[in-house]
C-alpha cells in the first residue's frame, strides 16, 4: 500500500533548520510593520510635547520600540523554535505566536487610549481587586481585529515561504531594520540628554510607548502632569466632560436638605463641655467619625462639596458657568435654593457657585447667630409652600485665630443658636421632611501643623447627618468619607439621581454599602495626598514618597498601584 509522501523528510536537520531561520527573518519583517502600525496609536494618543524636539523624539521612539519589542519577541521565542529542526511545524507556531503577540498589543493599545497606562502588575492588580474601575474600556472591537489579525499573519507566512523560492534580493528589508535601528538609538540618546538637561517636553513622554521606560512613581507622575520641575503642571490647556454621561432620575418624593457649614470647626473641638448639642446630635442622629477635608482652602472644599469634583476643575467650570449636577436637578424639581451667610464680604469664588446658578436667594447677616435666626425664619416660612427647598448657611466664627477661652466661649455660644435652630425646625415640622447636614469647609486654625504638606487633625471635621425618614438613628460610622461624597449623596438619596456616581463625583452615595476606602486622594500645590485610615501619604514631584505624622516625615516605598489609582480618579473628567 503506498503511504502518503513527506517532504519533510527528504531534508536533512541543517536543511530544516536553514529554512525555517530564513522564513523566520521575512516573518519578522512583515511583522515589524504590522506593529509599527498598529503602535502609531500611540503616537496618535501621545500628548503634545509643545516642541519640534519633543515630536522627533516621540516619533522616533514610536518607530524604534515597536520594532524593538517585535524583535525580541522573535529572539526569544521564534527564533529558538527554529531549532527544533521541523519547518513544517515551525510556521504554524510562529504564526500563533504572532497573533498572541498582536493580541496583547491591541489590549494595550486600549487600555493606554482610556487610562494612559499600559500592561503591568500593578494595573491588573488593580483592575482585578476594584471591580468599579472605571477606564471606559470596551473590547467589541477585538471580535474584529483578532480575525483580521489572523488573516494577515496566515498572509505574512505565505508571503514569507514565496521570499524562499525567489532568486532577486530585496534590500527593503535592510533599509527598514537599518532605519528601525538608528531610531531606536536616537530615541534614547535624546532620553539621556533630556534627563541631563532637565528637558520635560522629553522625559514626560517616556511612558507613551509599553515597555519603553520601567514604570516608576516619578515617570508616572511626570506623565500624567503631577509632576515638573516648576511645580505642578499647567491644567489649562486640558478639556473637560462634566457629567460624563447623560443624567437619569428615578421616581422618589423630593426631600428638601440644609447643609450647615461651621468653617473652622475640626473634630477635635468636639467635647460635652463646649458642644453639648454637637455632642447630643452625634449620639442621637448619623455621625461619620472619619470624615476629611480634601483641601486646606475653604473655597476649593465648598467646590468639592457642591460639585464633587477636585479643586483642578473649578476654575475651568465657573468660567464655563458649568453648573452641579445637584443643582441643575434641583432646578428641574422646581427647589427653592437659599443661601446665608455672616460675612459682610462674601468672597467672589465662593460665591460664584451660588451666584452663577440661576435663581437664588441670598441672605446675609451680621453674625453667626443672626444667620441662624433668618434661616429658621425663612425655612420655616419656607415650608408652607409645595415645592422643596435647599437652604445652605455658611457660618465663619470660628475660621479666625483666637485665644484658646475666647475660642471655647465661640464654641459653646454657636453650638446653643445651633440647637435653637434645630429645635425651631422641630417645632415646625420641617426637621420631619428635611434632611440636614451638619459639617465644615474649614478645618479649626488652631490645629494646624507648622511644616505639615497635609494637616491632619485640622482637617478631621464632623459630618452629622439628620435624616427625615428616622433611619440611621445612633450611628457611627467609620469608614472614611470627604466632601467629594456630599454631592452624590445628595443626589442619590434626595433627587433621585439613578445615574452611577462616578459618572458625576469622586465620591460615592455614604448611605448605600459604603466600602472600605483605601485612601482619598487629594492634592496640595504639586503633592499628591493619600489620606488613609490611619496615615497621610505624600508623593512629591519627583516621586519619593513618605508617611506624614504630628510634622515627622517617614519614607516610604512608592506604591504604585495606589498612585495609578489616585491619578485615575483625580484626571477621571480630563479628557
Amino acid at each position: 500500500m503506498a503511504g502518503t509522501l513527506n517532504f519533510s523528510k527528504l531534508f536533512s536537520y541543517r536543511e530544516q533548520l536553514s529554512r525555517s531561520s530564513v522564513w523566520g527573518h521575512h516573518f519578522l519583517f512583515l511583522n515589524l510593520i504590522l506593529s509599527s502600525v498598529i503602535g502609531f496609536v500611540y503616537f496618535y494618543a501621545a500628548p503634545d510635547t509643545g516642541s519640534f524636539l519633543g515630536f522627533f523624539y516621540l516619533l522616533c521612539s514610536w518607530l524604534g520600540q515597536m520594532c524593538f519589542l517585535t524583535f525580541v519577541v522573535y529572539l526569544l521565542l521564534l527564533f529558538p523554535l527554529s531549532f527544533i529542526g521541523s519547518y513544517r511545524a515551525y510556521r504554524p507556531l510562529c504564526v500563533v505566536i504572532a497573533v498572541l503577540g498582536d493580541a496583547v498589543l491591541l489590549f494595550d493599545v486600549k487600555l493606554y487610549l482610556a487610562a494612559k497606562v499600559h500592561i503591568s502588575a500593578p494595573v491588573f492588580s488593580l483592575m482585578f481587586k476594584d471591580l468599579d474601575f472605571y477606564t471606559g474600556l470596551n473590547y467589541n472591537f477585538m471580535y474584529i481585529a483578532i480575525p483580521v489579525v489572523i488573516a494577515l499573519q496566515l498572509l505574512f507566512a505565505r508571503l514569507s515561504t514565496r521570499e524562499l523560492y525567489k532568486t532577486r534580493r530585496n534590500y527593503f528589508p535592510a533599509v527598514f531594520g537599518t532605519l528601525a535601528l538608528l531610531a531606536f538609538v536616537a530615541s534614547h540618546s535624546l532620553s539621556a540628554w533630556a534627563d541631563a538637561s532637565g528637558y520635560r517636553q522629553i522625559t514626560a513622554a517616556r511612558n507613551v510607548y509599553p515597555a519603553h521606560y520601567p514604570l516608576t512613581a516619578r515617570s508616572f507622575l511626570q506623565s500624567h502632569g503631577w509632576a515638573s520641575d516648576g511645580g505642578r503642571a499647567d491644567q489649562s490647556d486640558h478639556s473637560y466632560t462634566y457629567p460624563l454621561s447623560e443624567i437619569t432620575v428615578g421616581e422618589i418624593t423630593p426631600r428638601s436638605v440644609v447643609f450647615i457649614f461651621f468653617d473652622g470647626l475640626s473634630y477635635a473641638d468636639l467635647s460635652t463641655a463646649n458642644t453639648p448639642e454637637l455632642m447630643r446630635l452625634k449620639a442621637d442622629y448619623m455621625s461619620f467619625e472619619n470624615h476629611y477635608l480634601p483641601y486646606d482652602d475653604e473655597n476649593d472644599n465648598f467646590f468639592a462639596a457642591t460639585f464633587g469634583l477636585p479643586a483642578q476643575y473649578r476654575e475651568p467650570l465657573l468660567e464655563r458657568r458649568t453648573y452641579p449636577v445637584t443643582l441643575e436637578q434641583m432646578y428641574r424639581s422646581e427647589y427653592s435654593v437659599k443661601a446665608f451667610s455672616d460675612e459682610s464680604e462674601i468672597d467672589s469664588a465662593r460665591s460664584g457657585l451660588h451666584r452663577s446658578v440661576r435663581s437664588v436667594n441670598y441672605t446675609q447677616a451680621s453674625s453667626d447667630e443672626e444667620v441662624f435666626e433668618k434661616a429658621a425664619a425663612a425655612l420655616t416660612q419656607e415650608s408652607a409652600q409645595p415645592r422643596s427647598f435647599a437652604a445652605s448657611l455658611l457660618l465663619n466664627g470660628l475660621g479666625q485665630e483666637m485665644p484658646d477661652k475666647k475660642r471655647a466661649q465661640r464654641l459653646r455660644a454657636l453650638d446653643r443658636a445651633l440647637g435653637d435652630f434645630i429645635g425651631a425646625l422641630k417645632d415646625s415640622g420641617v426637621l420631619d421632611k428635611t434632611w440636614v447636614f451638619i459639617t465644615s469647609s474649614e478645618g479649626s486654625p488652631s490645629l494646624l501643623s507648622e511644616g505639615s504638606v497635609f494637616s491632619r487633625d485640622c482637617s478631621h471635621v464632623p459630618l452629622i447627618v439628620i435624616r427625615p425618614d428616622g433611619q440611621s438613628r445612633g450611628v457611627s460610622v467609620s469608614s472614611i468619607t470627604s466632601h467629594f461624597d456630599l454631592a452624590p449623596s445628595v443626589g442619590a438619596e434626595i433627587l433621585g439621581i439613578t445615574t452611577p456616581a462616578s459618572e458625576y463625583s469622586l465620591g460615592e452615595d455614604i448611605f448605600a454599602n459604603l466600602r472600605d476606602r483605601e485612601f482619598i486622594a487629594t492634592v496640595h500645590k504639586n503633592d499628591l495626598i493619600l489620606i488613609g485610615q490611619r496615615s497621610v501619604s505624600i508623593y512629591k514631584k519627583n516621586g519619593n514618597a513618605y508617611i506624614e505624622s504630628d510634622g515627622t516625615q517617614k519614607p516610604i516605598s512608592p506604591n504604585l498601584e495606589q498612585l495609578i489609582e489616585a491619578l485615575r480618579q483625580l484626571n477621571r473628567f480630563t479628557n
